[in-house]
């Protein structure tokens, strides 16, 4: 998009970052610069300075186990900004997709859980049921 409209977006928006990038982004943070200044000088947009510093919080926690306060004075983030985005990274790459605790909790464990579609079925059954009794209660 940036190459196609230069005078619309920043010039180097969508491109990797490189180290000296990350460097002077993290530098410019401990400054105490503006978002909107940093921006500029990285001809980024705003929101990718703000998706990128999330980015590296995750990976300062998870790579570089690195504690949430330390990150905090890296990034400039808040808290609860960290561990929002450690908690959307955890949703995203949990490979249970999360399942109901009553399709992943068994007493029998030797017992294996259900297929998609058995869970599909179980679900079209407990749709039709709570039709017949909206039908009823109508």
């Amino acid at each position: 998009m940036a190459k196609d409209n230069p005078s619309k977006y920043p010039a180097r928006m969508g491109q990797s970052w490189e180290e000296e990038e990350t460097i002077k982004l993290l530098t410019s943070i401990q400054k105490k610069k503006s978002i909107e200044d940093i921006a500029a000088e990285h001809e980024r947009t705003v929101g990718g300075i703000n998706s990128y510093i999330r980015k590296l919080a995750v990976e300062y926690y998870f790579n570089d186990k690195r504690p949430i306060e330390e990150i905090e004075k890296f990034t400039g983030l808040r808290k609860e900004k960290i561990q929002e985005a450690i908690d959307k990274h955890t949703m995203t790459n949990n490979k249970s997709k999360r399942l109901p605790k009553i399709l992943t909790e068994t007493s029998d464990t030797t017992e294996t859980l259900p297929t998609l579609s058995e869970v599909v079925t179980i679900l079209k059954d407990i749709q039709h049921k709570l039709t017949v009794l909206l039908q009823k209660v109508e």
